[in-house]
């Protein structure tokens, strides 16, 4: 329970593991569209967005890259990242790539990381708000509409 409290729940962890290893994903493919491009500031970002990717896919696909060095020690390290970390990794690396280039394809691609990073935030805020159990209240029903009356 101490775990789902601070991490989330099992569901939202992986739908945020799945949407960043799709986001990745889709930043790579994209990138190559705009790397194929007349303009050099497109292709400094599709060389960006597929690097991006490719970072994103080492912190939450690790078990792609276990069979380099690094791999090992990136499944080690990745799960301890704090998810409001991670929320602000992905939401910094949405902004470069419709800035400077502003082609379609590099604003498909930084989605991928506007979506890791509102399901990050998710697991930042938490489970706030939930109602308490019915009866818990100390105070008679007849008392507590006088106190919101008054």
């Amino acid at each position: 329970m101490a775990e789902e409290a601070e991490g989330g729940t099992f569901w939202i962890r992986n739908l945020a593991k799945g949407v960043s290893t799709l986001g990745a994903l889709l930043a790579c493919i994209t990138g190559i569209f705009v790397l194929i491009s007349f303009s050099a500031k497109c292709v400094a970002m599709g060389i960006f967005q597929i690097a991006a990717g490719i970072c994103v896919l080492m912190l939450e696909a690790t078990m792609c890259f276990l069979f380099l060095d690094i791999g090992k020690w990136l499944n080690e390290k990745s799960d301890k990242i704090k998810p409001w970390m991670k929320m602000f990794f992905y939401f910094a690396m949405c902004i470069p790539g419709p800035v400077i280039c502003g082609s379609t394809t590099s604003y498909v691609g930084s989605l991928g990381f506007v979506l890791a990073g509102m399901c990050y935030m998710v697991l930042t805020i938490g489970p706030k708000g939930s109602a308490p159990p019915q009866g818990s209240g100390n105070l008679p029903y007849t008392r507590q509409i006088d106190d919101i009356a008054a």
